[in-house]
């Protein structure tokens, strides 16, 4: 099979215009089936082959450490959620398949050695790389200057040329996208991520525009996590909305529980992010420019410590990205050379037309001559200073966004609104790393604020304050929660078919006669229970005939007798909200009499 390509051929463009029909969807998905049965294993395998073992809460949560048993080979276990469409899932298999090849070349591209699946994720086996990030490295170190700085900018256009050359594209790069090999000093940098996330939000989002559905939910905690968000390209990163036209505190919550009395505007969430209508040579240019971007965006933070433009708050991010509002300000830049600004200009042209190619910017002086030309000596203390502490919020971040989504329950969510929204009395949508840790010890979460105190503030020291917006947070911990949802009720799903009986296709599908079976198991209320306030007082039996009543009668106005886990995982999490909101307004009456005449759609 050839490489995939980004851009759309001819041939390409008419199969986007397939025949939406359930008989063209059946054809595909049986193309895409009968090709993979020769490149993937059953994802059943892994914990046979392997010890599997769970990220840390500071470690982005879709990447594992496997072991494995007989040899004791370490590798990187990448796990992603597939996308809904047949076709979306073709496409997906083809750039699996190109990264396959690409992988095995190219000694600046993390090696991808083998492939799992099941009928809801793909897991890549990958190269596990040991030396740390961008990040680590240079803090490490007691001194930097522009000569490594353009060094390291070398290395990640390099790991960039094959992909680009192939027409493969990565969308979404941050310096968290590429890591050294192993401690050694001269260890390879290595691209280990290739933007699987989005692209799979993006194709799902086409395809359900494509077949006049409401687009799915936001499902990339990146455009949440602002130290992220920052390096985004404008064409690809989601809208900026103008402050008169939204309030502090306005989050994806807000979509089932009129918390602030108000909806969150349209263009606020990553709903809003998807992939460009554009198609062939013109498509193609947007989402290579879109690394070129990156490129530069990193480029800026690897010279002065600090990222071009960043914010305390989300939507002051998105506000400067689109404007493409690019400083070189004094004294941060005054040691560093005119070739250094004008390569990062040309990468951040707000126009994509103007931006540099790859190779364009390989050619560029600065990266041919390696800042010949730049100021000897070392970066200016405040170099360490802002980099350090922009890592440090970071870190912030991703390390309360995971644990409190293992820890709050939807109820305690709205609660950790309320409190930041009271501590933030000046309504900015964003307070200090301080402001945060008494949120949490006031909420009765001492374990976690200890942590930020030890883990981050002291061990990243710097007479600043880190900001964090709170609601970008709270939207990352809500998405978060519902990809744990919906990863445990999978595994739950499998365990309960194997054990039971269910019956369906092994593949992702449950006969609606064998419904109250995977309701009634244990583990699976609890999940479900976990969703609904405790305050209300419900239950367990009377949630579960609720639930079976309402997914039975979709299943009958459908003329159906099996249900596709996508749908059983969305109806119930609907069902679990109608429960909720309608419990809520009948105060006492039972939860049958509240919701028996509430419509539950897809």
């Amino acid at each position: 099979m050839s490489c995939c390509s980004e851009g759309h051929s001819a041939t390409e463009t008419e199969t986007w215009a397939w025949d939406s029909s359930p008989c063209a969807r059946d054809v595909a998905w049986q193309i895409a089936t009968d090709r993979r049965q020769q490149l993937y294993e059953a994802a059943s395998l892994i914990p046979v082959l392997y010890d599997v073992r769970p990220p840390e809460p500071d470690e982005q949560q879709n990447l594992a450490t496997a072991v494995h048993r007989r040899t004791a080979v370490t590798r990187q276990l990448a796990t992603f959620k597939k996308p809904v469409s047949s076709t979306a899932q073709e496409r997906l298999n083809s750039y699996i398949l190109s990264l396959q090849q690409l992988s095995a070349s190219s000694d600046a591209v993390v090696r991808l050695f083998e492939v799992f699946e099941d009928y809801m994720y793909v897991h890549l086996l990958l190269e596990q790389c040991t030396g740390g990030t961008v990040y680590e490295r240079i803090l490490e170190r007691q001194y930097f200057t522009e000569q490594e700085a353009v060094l390291l900018i070398r290395h990640m256009l390099q790991a960039l040329v094959p992909l680009h050359d192939n027409h493969i594209y990565h969308g979404s790069l941050t310096p968290d996208s590429f890591r050294f090999l192993n401690d050694s000093l001269h260890a390879p940098l290595k691209l280990v991520d290739f933007g699987i996330d989005l692209k799979v939000h993006r194709w799902d989002t086409m395809e359900q525009i494509r077949e006049g559905r409401e687009a799915p939910n936001p499902t990339c905690p990146q455009f949440f996590e602002t130290c992220k968000l920052v390096f985004c390209a404008p064409e690809l990163a989601p809208p900026y909305v103008p402050q008169r036209k939204r309030r502090a505190g306005v989050s994806l919550l807000c979509d089932s529980q009129d918390l602030l009395s108000e909806k969150p505007s349209a263009g606020e969430h990553a709903e809003d992010f998807m992939e460009s209508p554009l198609v062939g040579t013109e498509y193609n240019k947007q989402v290579e420019a879109a690394d070129v971007w990156s490129v530069g965006a990193i480029a800026f933070t690897l010279l002065c410590g600090y990222p071009p433009f960043f914010a305390p708050s989300r939507n002051g991010i998105l506000g400067r990205i689109h404007r493409g509002d690019v400083a070189f300000d004094p004294p941060f830049w005054s040691k560093i050379s005119e070739e250094a600004k004008n390569f990062v200009s040309s990468c951040l042209q707000r126009s994509f037309w103007e931006r540099m190619s790859i190779q364009e910017a390989l050619h560029h002086p600065w990266i041919q001559h390696l800042a010949e030309d730049s100021p000897s000596g070392s970066m200016f203390t405040s170099f360490m200073l802002n980099l350090r502490r922009f890592y440090r919020t970071s870190l912030i971040e991703v390390y309360v966004a995971n644990a409190l989504a293992i820890h709050l329950k939807r109820e305690d969510l709205h609660t950790f609104l309320r409190q930041c929204i009271e501590v933030d009395t000046c309504k900015m949508g964003f307070f200090t790393a301080s402001d945060l840790k008494s949120v949490l010890q006031d909420l009765g979460h001492k374990q976690i604020s200890e942590a930020i105190m030890v883990r981050f503030l002291r061990a990243y020291r710097h007479p600043g304050e880190s900001y964090i917006d709170y609601v970008a947070m709270l939207d990352s911990i809500y998405l978060r929660q519902q990809r744990i949802f919906a990863e445990e009720l999978w595994r739950r799903f499998q365990t309960v078919h194997k054990g039971s009986g269910l019956g369906g296709d092994p593949d992702g599908f449950v006969a609606s006669g064998d419904l109250v079976k995977l309701l009634g198991d244990p583990v699976v209320q609890e999940l479900l229970m976990k969703e609904i306030p405790e305050c209300m007082g419900l239950d367990k039996g009377e949630v579960r005939q609720y639930l079976h009543t309402n997914l039975q009668k979709y299943c009958n106005e459908r003329n159906s007798n099996k249900l596709d886990f996508h749908d059983l995982k969305t109806l119930l999490l609907k069902c679990i909200r109608s429960i909720s909101a309608a419990g809520e307004a009948a105060n006492n009456t039972t939860i049958c009499e509240a919701t028996v005449n509430a419509p539950i759609m897809l």
